[in-house]
């Protein structure tokens, strides 16, 4: 493996929080989490990649206290854009953390009692691989060619001098609009628009033209095109309209088995999708304004972004109003939307690190800073890399004598290692903070309690139960406005299941109950006129014909899982299931 790719990248299994996993060390490190704790880790295939790879998910629950299915969950998944693999280390922060405090952490304890996690680690295990051995650092998703099937002309970027690296070249020419800065020779810096008589360069990526015709140079447009991230139902679009898009909503395989997967899960609740480079916390809307959500989720979103802000220094913000690459034209197809949309779960997308924030950078507008940026910030964040790195990040620039330019010099910043993802050393400092905004938001999740049993003797065997079933989560029983439209959040249902023999003579075997609020509905201040209704608990009650023993009751919703309780009839206690 090239030494530049390799620096940061682990050479076995065993778990370091300063390296990055190719797909066959993660795997196998997966698969030991899961065999050491089987009470609480299960590991499965959501399907394969494009190159038939299984997709690795894995369920962290307490198998003792429930089936995973029948508990809230939330959702993590990492590496939809195969150069971000930083989420992927993200998750197994996340999960090495959860599984070595388990035992003496509380709080830990109950949300594996009372909760379910799904993490998919990584979904374009492919590419990632390709990127991590150095074969590839510029891939966005899927290795399939798309939109076509063969390498269009033009310069095709690769590594040239075989440090796995995919730099810079810059070429000598009085003509070129760019100079060498006075500050720091490693930089380069525009050329002023009426200055002449210096030396000039022209800048391109590393790589070679094909079929070029010895005049203009054009950048091919990649051969692996597709964005898998712009192939989800919402708002899809076609590619002519939407880059990368697809040639229809869920063409891909990593698309369609996570999207199944997403579906077949009912209880997620909540869900967090790692990216990389910016130091955000992103919210839908992607293509409408603030304005179009309902105000109860656009106020819980807030409410529970402001835990991450909190954790991880990130602001959270809507794609929509501050991170549109193009205003008018918004992104389309992505799962973000998809899931809050679908799910009626409340998902976020991370941006995980940011070298200008290393830099102690301040960064006013997160899609033009990336556009055009004033030397000073250039030269914070080369002395960050240079006073705690030795200047690694930053390629030296070299002679090179390319194939069909001549005399060039290959250089410039290490976009994968320093950009798109942070440096070994500095890697925990991002999962550890955004790995405990997933911990937080995990503990929104609605809980359904079976409170105040009541048995009320009205003849020798006959009798009135009844109880109270409260919602004592965060979240309502309907988690989202938007899940409550879409249908996919189910109402609170209580049952009754009485002994052998017995008889129900008044009241459903099953009462639907509704929907319960939770302490998201009044979080905010509170109000002198209207005052706040009690709406987060209901009761049920029975009239029954049994003369003695137990009765078990149930409640359950589907996002807020589900809990029992055993009644004594004769009044000597009862006990939850």
């Amino acid at each position: 493996m090239p030494v530049e790719v390799g620096k940061w990248v682990a050479d076995s299994s065993d778990y370091r929080t300063d390296r990055y996993y190719r797909y066959a060390e993660l795997t196998e490190l997966l698969h030991r989490w899961a065999a050491d704790n089987p009470d609480l880790v299960e590991i499965d295939t959501i399907g394969t990649s494009y190159e038939g790879k299984d997709i690795w998910v894995l369920t962290l629950t307490n198998k003792a206290s429930g089936s995973h299915d029948t508990k809230p969950a939330y959702f993590v998944d990492a590496n939809i854009h195969a150069g971000e693999v930083t989420g992927v280390a993200t998750t197994l922060w996340l999960m090495n953390h959860l599984l070595n405090n388990v035992a003496t952490d509380l709080s830990i304890r109950a949300l594996f009692d009372e909760t379910t996690l799904y993490v998919i680690p990584a979904i374009n295990v492919d590419a990632m691989d390709l990127m991590l051995t150095g074969q590839a650092s510029r891939v966005r998703s899927s290795i399939r060619p798309f939109p076509h099937k063969e390498q269009r002309d033009g310069l095709v970027k690769h590594d040239l001098d075989g440090d796995g690296l995919v730099a810079s070249m810059r070429i000598k020419d009085p003509q070129g609009p760019w100079k060498v800065s006075e500050r720091d020779p490693r930089l380069m810096v525009q050329r002023g628009v009426d200055e002449r008589g210096g030396d000039y360069y022209f800048l391109l990526p590393e790589g070679t033209i094909q079929n070029w015709d010895g005049g203009a140079v054009k950048i091919a447009p990649d051969l692996m095109g597709l964005d898998v991230n712009r192939n989800f139902p919402a708002d899809w679009a076609p590619y002519w309209e939407q880059q990368g898009a697809g040639e229809y909503p869920l063409s891909e395989p990593e698309t369609r088995a996570l999207a199944a997967f997403l579906v077949a899960h009912p209880n997620i609740h909540g869900a967090q999708h790692f990216h990389t480079q910016s130091a955000a916390i992103l919210r839908p809307p992607t293509s409408k304004p603030d304005e179009d959500l309902p105000k109860f989720d656009l106020n819980t979103y807030k409410a529970i972004g402001a835990m991450g802000e909190e954790e991880t220094g990130y602001p959270c913000i809507s794609i929509f109003h501050d991170f549109a690459y193009d205003k008018k034209k918004p992104i389309r197809g992505g799962l973000l939307d998809w899931v809050y949309e679908q799910l009626g779960a409340f998902a976020f997308a991370t941006e995980l690190w940011s070298l200008p924030k290393k830099a102690g950078v301040e960064v006013p507008d997160f899609i033009e800073f990336f556009k055009t940026r004033p030397e000073d910030v250039d030269l914070a964040m080369l002395k960050v890399l240079d006073d705690e790195l030795d200047g690694y990040g930053y390629k030296e620039w070299e002679s090179f004598e390319h194939p069909q330019l001549g005399a060039v010099e290959v250089g410039g910043w290490d976009y994968q290692f320093a950009w798109q993802n942070p440096p070994g050393p500095w890697l925990e400092d991002v999962t550890s903070t955004n790995a405990r905004f997933v911990i937080r938001a995990m503990g929104t999740a609605p809980k359904l309690a079976i409170q105040s049993p009541v048995v009320e003797t009205l003849a020798d065997d006959l009798r009135k139960v009844s109880v109270i079933v409260q919602n004592t989560g965060f979240l309502p029983t309907y988690v989202s406005e938007q899940g409550k439209k879409a249908g996919v959040n189910k109402p609170v249902k209580v049952s009754i299941e009485l002994a052998g023999g017995a008889e129900l003579v008044m009241g459903k075997a099953e009462i639907e109950l509704g929907h319960l609020d939770g302490r998201a509905n009044q979080y905010e201040s509170p109000s002198f006129y209207t005052g706040y209704p009690i709406q987060s608990r209901a009761i049920a009650e029975w009239v029954i014909r049994q003369p003695g023993g137990t009765v078990t009751v149930k409640a359950s919703c589907t996002k807020a899982g589900s809990t029992l309780l055993e009644i004594n009839l004769d009044g000597e206690g009862t006990r939850n299931g």
